[in-house]
C-alpha cells in the first residue's frame, strides 16, 4: 500500500510534491498502524483533488462557467424547474 500511496503523492502538482512528498510518506510511515491505512490514502485523494482544483487556480476557470452560466438560466427561464406551473 505504501507504494499505491507514493503513486497518488507523485500526482499532486509539482511544487507540492517538491516540497512536501518526503514529509508525507514519512508520516505514512509513522502512522499507517495507528491511523490505518485506509484513511492516510483517502487523505491523500482529498488532497489531491484539493492540490490540482484549488491551488492550481483551475477554480477560477470552474466559478467563471458557472457565473457564465447563470445570466442564461434566468434569461431562458423556461429551463428552470420552478419556472413550471405547479398543476402539471
Amino acid at each position: 500500500m505504501r507504494f499505491f500511496y507514493a503513486l497518488l503523492i507523485r500526482l499532486h502538482p509539482p511544487s507540492f510534491r517538491k516540497r512536501f512528498a518526503d514529509e508525507i510518506l514519512w508520516i505514512y510511515d509513522e502512522a499507517a498502524n495507528s491511523l490505518g491505512v485506509r484513511a492516510l490514502i483517502l487523505d491523500a485523494m482529498v488532497s489531491l483533488l484539493r492540490g490540482w482544483l484549488i491551488r492550481s487556480e483551475v477554480w477560477k476557470w470552474v466559478v467563471a462557467g458557472v457565473v457564465g452560466i447563470l445570466p442564461l438560466m434566468i434569461a431562458f427561464g423556461s429551463f428552470l424547474p420552478w419556472s413550471t406551473p405547479s398543476g402539471r
